[in-house]
């Protein structure tokens, strides 16, 4: 990691530049050190550095330490900046945060500490960057040969660039958090962190602590999703399971754009877009008041309607196509190992009826078989892995996937995916939850409905 990194020391003494010059270059860092503000700033905007040093108090400088990390944070917002300073309080180390330095270091500094707040520096600038080639690389293709598909991305395009809040009302599995990531990485705050909260996963203190963050001093701090995901998008599912008592907090929040770490004394401002969904519509929530008014309105939503897999027919060969390729250049299969009848059995999936559904059966069929062994993915070898998997009490053919009818082919193969996946889990009902894509209240509810024990 330290030879890919340039570190930039400003500090107006030389011994100080030359003291921590060479206890980072013992380590490997490649550092150079400059006296003076205007040095130090003409440097950093000539060379790509991926961390600065940055001394509070700089005297034969037209800029001090806090001018000099707004100027420097003007030409990278990313670059993580350690401020040091020989006349450190604690005032003055809270006033580096809020203006954006990532620590603080008071003179004289301890070797190892300084080390250590180096590297921890420099894995949250590589971070950064991973998040941000992900999301420039990352393809966000949304199939829309359907007329509600197109509908969806005229909307896209309306509200992509823009800062508006987003509500993304549909059925579960139809791909709103596909496209809550589509909008993160179209959008202006695409290099920066995107986050999700389930209001549906936690307990009304973990949701708190989760949003907020916890503070019981200065040295043991956890931050919370408001802190993490500044200056990027932040998707909240399920909302309409929100309680009283959060909505209050984050309407607090959204009227005052500031928020405090739950036990600190600190505020911060909030700089996140917001996107969010729920399990009722969005016309449901204002109709039965699942949430107050008064925090909708300071939401001020832009509603995008998300239609189901039986609302999208005319995209469901495109959308099998799509989740072929994907399982194909993970496990790295030749296509020409995929028999042609194999994209038709898929197409024939009647008893599945949600995207995310869709995408799971099929990443789990190709997978198996490859995992298998199998040299050819053919309609009949994953018939025959159906087959196997379900036992004897279910048939299939070539005409359609079950003999039986829909409802109880559906619960038959319910029953099986459900313990296959339990088993995979070792009976963790929140980690197999996120993975099929089922709110975790719900899949108690459907586990129960099935007779399905845990214990």
């Amino acid at each position: 990691m330290s030879e890919l990194h340039k570190i930039l020391i400003i500090d107006d003494q030389l011994d100080i530049c030359e003291q921590i010059s060479g206890l980072l270059s013992d380590k490997g860092f490649n550092t150079q050190y400059k006296l003076s503000a205007e040095e130090g700033i003409k440097t950093f905007d000539k060379i790509k550095h991926s961390l600065v040093i940055l001394d509070i108090w700089l005297n034969n400088s037209k800029f001090d330490g806090f001018q000099t990390l707004e100027k420097i944070r003007k030409i990278n917002k990313n670059i993580p900046i350690i401020m040091i300073s020989g006349h450190g309080n604690i005032e003055t180390a809270v006033n580096s945060i809020k203006k954006g330095a990532y620590d603080f270091i008071e003179k004289p500094f301890d070797s190892e500490i300084l080390i250590f707040k180096v590297k921890k520096a420099l894995e949250n600038f590589d971070l950064k960057a991973k998040i941000t080639d992900f999301y420039k690389n990352k393809n966000y293709n949304f199939i829309s040969k359907s007329s509600l598909s197109k509908n969806v991305i005229n909307k896209l395009k309306k509200i992509t660039k823009t800062e508006s809040s987003v509500f993304l009302d549909g059925k579960k599995g139809s791909g709103r958090e596909f496209l809550a990531k589509k909008i993160h990485s179209e959008s202006n705050r695409f290099n920066k962190n995107f986050k999700t909260l389930d209001f549906s996963q936690y307990s009304e203190t973990e949701i708190e602590e989760n949003l907020f963050g916890k503070e019981i001093n200065r040295i043991t701090a956890s931050p919370g999703l408001f802190e993490e995901v500044e200056g990027g998008t932040l998707f909240l599912k399920n909302i309409d399971s929100m309680l009283p008592k959060i909505q209050g907090k984050l309407l607090r929040v959204f009227e005052e754009k500031k928020y405090k770490r739950i036990g600190g004394g600190v505020s911060k401002n909030i700089d996140f877009r917001l996107i969010c969904s729920s399990n009722s519509s969005f016309f449901n929530i204002k109709k039965n008041k699942l949430l107050r008014n008064d925090l909708l309105k300071s939401f001020n939503f832009f509603e995008i309607y998300v239609p189901s897999l039986k609302e999208r027919e005319d995209d469901r060969k495109d959308l099998i196509n799509e989740f072929v390729k994907e399982v194909v250049e993970e496990k790295k299969i030749r296509e020409k190992n995929i028999e042609p009848d194999i994209f038709s059995f898929f197409a024939n999936l009647d008893f599945i009826d949600n995207t995310l559904q869709l995408k799971n059966f099929i990443k789990w069929g190709l997978s198996s078989l490859y995992d298998a062994n199998q040299m050819i993915l053919s309609k009949d070898n994953l018939v025959k892995l159906l087959s196997d998997f379900l036992g004897n009490d279910i048939l299939l053919n070539d005409d359609q996937i079950l003999n039986r009818g829909i409802k109880e082919a559906r619960e038959s193969f319910e029953i099986k995916y459900l313990k296959y996946n339990l088993e995979k889990f070792k009976k963790n009902v929140s980690k197999m939850s996120k993975e099929i894509g089922m709110e975790r209240t719900a899949l108690h509810r459907k586990l129960k409905s099935l007779n399905i024990q845990l214990d």
